[in-house]
């Protein structure tokens, strides 16, 4: 995130707080014990997640928006994927496999535009990577044990949510108050 005006300002604060807002709903969430994960719930977190990554793009400057395409194109394919799974009837193992393998190939994609972005913002592309690499493993770990893992995984992007968050948070303050 780089300075700039009032509009990408309430961009960068609209992504800080729904990552935060989603990370706590997949916590609260989950701190139930008697209610059970179900397909729209992984949809719409899915959903939810994808815009998210849509509105930090379009949070960017031009020459930002141009170096993030890729992660565009992956947040437009996490909404899509979103709306497929709470609209096509299928079984929650089914639904893993899908989202642990859709997940991967989202996550080796934006790795692979964090570490192009690298230089422009060191610590919050290098956070990203370090996320990115955890949610492939536990994606695979979904993918192996289905339902048994969904527990687990969606544990771990409530935490990862909230990290980035945190870090968005960093990174906003860093580039309101520096000195050019």
């Amino acid at each position: 995130m780089r300075k700039s005006g009032t509009l990408h300002i309430i961009l960068e604060i609209v992504t800080i707080l729904s990552n935060i807002i989603i990370g706590v709903t997949i916590l609260t969430f989950l701190s139930y014990p008697d209610i059970e994960l179900n397909k729209s719930f992984i949809g719409s977190i899915v959903l939810a997640i994808g815009a998210t990554e849509m509105v930090e793009f379009l949070s960017l400057k031009m020459l930002g928006k141009l170096r993030n395409i890729p992660n565009a194109i992956v947040a437009g394919l996490s909404m899509v994927l979103g709306v497929l799974i709470m609209a096509i009837d299928m079984e929650l193992a089914t639904t893993c496999v899908i989202w642990g393998i859709c997940s991967i190939a989202f996550q080796v994609i934006k790795i692979a535009n964090a570490g192009y972005n690298i230089l422009k913002q060191p610590f919050l592309n290098i956070v990203i990577i370090i996320l990115c690499v955890t949610e492939a493993i536990f994606s695979v770990f979904l993918i192996t044990k289905n339902v048994e893992a969904l527990d687990h995984h969606f544990i771990f992007i409530g935490i990862s949510l909230l990290v980035e968050a945190f870090i968005l948070i960093i990174e906003f303050i860093i580039h309101r108050y520096q000195t050019r």
